[in-house]
């Protein structure tokens, strides 16, 4: 049972977050932020399911060079995952006339808390148990609030923009998450030591770049309020 809860604790202290930063927000639309979480906990299971599908496409990761794993992590997990994240955030982003910056941000991340929950619980906390919990406590679970951050942030940009560069920053949204995510994924798919260093470093610079992002994002909410 301690396994599950921790599980869920990275969920509880997100949502915690971005309440008390976007409060009013969160108080105003905890009906369509409710749905999200539930939608991207169902996108969990369904990306799972592509992906074994798919994946049985791609060598096996052990015959692999490290371009054609960072290629299986693009076409065989990043792709869906982040793709479907995509979708469910956009709907309501573009729908809601009365969203800033960061409430767009808000609608993304609540969307990957449902995603990486369900994911937490089920392929993770009830087979492997309470160490694997506390692992992706600090390590894969915030790795998608991270994408969540990066497709927020070029949505609200494509939200804010005039012209054809606004469709600049929509594609970007969708495709700067699968990349970031794909990276993450690459270091540590082949289980290789000199990678594993490496993806040491990129999760670190990853949390680093995202919460610029994200203060970012919170400054251009106090500049126009």
């Amino acid at each position: 049972m301690l396994n599950i809860f921790v599980a869920i604790l990275p969920a509880l202290l997100f949502i915690l977050l971005f309440y008390l930063l976007n409060k009013d927000f969160v108080t105003k639309r905890w009906y369509i932020l409710l749905l999200l979480l539930v939608i991207g906990a169902l996108g969990s299971y369904v990306c799972y399911r592509f992906e074994m599908h798919y994946g049985s496409y791609f060598k096996k990761i052990k015959d692999c060079n490290y371009l054609e794993v960072l290629f299986y992590a693009v076409f065989g997990v990043a792709i869906f995952e982040e793709g479907y994240k995509w979708v469910v955030s956009t709907i309501p982003s573009i729908i809601d006339k009365c969203v800033d910056s960061l409430s767009i941000v808000t609608y993304s991340v609540f969307t990957s808390i449902g995603f990486a929950l369900f994911e937490n619980i089920v392929y993770f906390a009830i087979p492997y148990g309470i160490s694997t919990s506390i692992g992706r406590l600090f390590t894969a679970f915030p790795s998608h609030i991270c994408n969540a951050i990066w497709m927020g942030y070029f949505l609200s940009l494509f939200k804010e923009k005039k012209g054809p560069i606004r469709y600049l920053y929509l594609i970007l949204s969708i495709i700067a998450p699968i990349i970031v995510h794909a990276l993450y994924n690459s270091f540590l798919y082949g289980k290789d030591a000199t990678l594993m260093n490496y993806h040491i470093y990129y999760y670190v610079s990853l949390c680093i770049v995202s919460i610029i992002l994200l203060v970012i994002t919170i400054k251009k909410r106090f500049r126009n309020s």
